[in-house]
C-alpha cells in the first residue's frame, strides 16, 4: 500500500529525486565499459570515489560538531557572566544597606552604644532603583 501524497510539492520533489536517481544510474551504466570483466573495476572504481567522498564528509562533519559544542560552551560561560536586572539591583540595594549599617556601627562610642551621628547615619534613605522599577 503507497503512502499517500499530501501536496503537490510533496508530490514532485519525489518525482524529481526518482528522476535524479534514475540519471546518475543511467549516467554510471552508460560510462561503464562493454567488457563484463572490466565492469567490475569501473563500478568498483565508482565505490571507491564513494567512500572517499564520505569519509571527507565524515570528517568535516565532526570538525563542524567540535566548532559547534566550542561555540555552545563559549555561549554558556558568557551567559554564566551575566546577572539579571533585578539581581543587580537587589545586590546594589545590600550593598548600601551593608555599607551605613557599618558605618552606624563604626560611629557608636564606646562600642555599641549608640550616637546622634550613628542614629542619623541609620536615618540614610536607601536610594533609588537605578535599574529596575
Amino acid at each position: 500500500m503507497s503512502r499517500r501524497i499530501r501536496t503537490a510539492e510533496e508530490s514532485a520533489r519525489r518525482e524529481s529525486a526518482i528522476a535524479k536517481s534514475a540519471m546518475y544510474t543511467l549516467l554510471a551504466d552508460s560510462t561503464a565499459p562493454r567488457d563484463p570483466r572490466m565492469r567490475g573495476d569501473h563500478y568498483r572504481r565508482h565505490l571507491v570515489d564513494a567512500h572517499r567522498t564520505i569519509e571527507i564528509l565524515q570528517l568535516r562533519i565532526t570538525d563542524l560538531e567540535q566548532e559547534r559544542d566550542k561555540i555552545k560552551q563559549a555561549r554558556e560561560y558568557d551567559l554564566s557572566l551575566c546577572v539579571t536586572r533585578t539581581a543587580a539591583e537587589d545586590a546594589r540595594q545590600d550593598a548600601f544597606r551593608l555599607a551605613r549599617r557599618k558605618a552606624a556601627i563604626l560611629a557608636e562610642w564606646p562600642h555599641g552604644v549608640p550616637t546622634m551621628l550613628s542614629e542619623e547615619i541609620d536615618c540614610i534613605p536607601d536610594p533609588k532603583p537605578k535599574w529596575s522599577k
